[in-house]
């Protein structure tokens, strides 16, 4: 009885110690790996933005995307909806997805315009966003848009 014991012990032993150590090595890569997510996506992006109101008035144009210094998961769009550099929107960055804060306003001239929804699924190799949102351009119609960004520059 006693040899038998320790025979089961060790056929036990083997499988319980695999699957911690699994364990152990998912959980590693997903810390290593969630600080580059939001830096990765740092820099210029060209822009191919479908509009049901309004077109850019160029085929394509640029942003810049900047990280927030205050929080690891904000980052700041320039340029967003090609109101200009000066107006920035901000995101939040979680997992896959941006999610962009409803009601925040871009000034140009004039004109204020008002994001009312917005989000952006993150391509894995981070060289493509994809993006739907709502702007309203303060005459009370909302622009459906949908866009690409791609890389220019990290």
């Amino acid at each position: 009885m006693v040899s038998i014991i320790p025979s089961m012990a060790k056929r036990l032993l083997y499988p319980i110690l695999s699957v911690l150590l699994l364990m152990f090595f998912a959980s590693c890569e997903e810390i290593r790996n969630e600080p580059t997510e939001v830096s990765s996506l740092e820099g210029e992006w060209k822009v191919d933005e479908d509009s049901e109101l309004f077109k850019s008035t160029e085929d394509t144009y640029h942003v810049n995307i900047s990280l927030s210094p205050y929080d690891s998961t904000m980052i700041y769009i320039s340029n967003f909806y090609h109101i200009g550099p000066e107006s920035e929107i901000v995101g939040k960055v979680e997992g896959d997805r941006i999610e962009l804060r409803s009601g925040q306003e871009m000034t140009v001239l004039e004109s204020v315009y008002t994001l009312l929804s917005g989000s952006g699924n993150i391509a894995t190799d981070y060289q493509s966003i994809s993006w739907s949102y709502e702007i309203d351009d303060g005459s009370g119609m909302v622009d459906h848009v949908t866009a690409t960004y791609t890389r220019v520059t990290n």
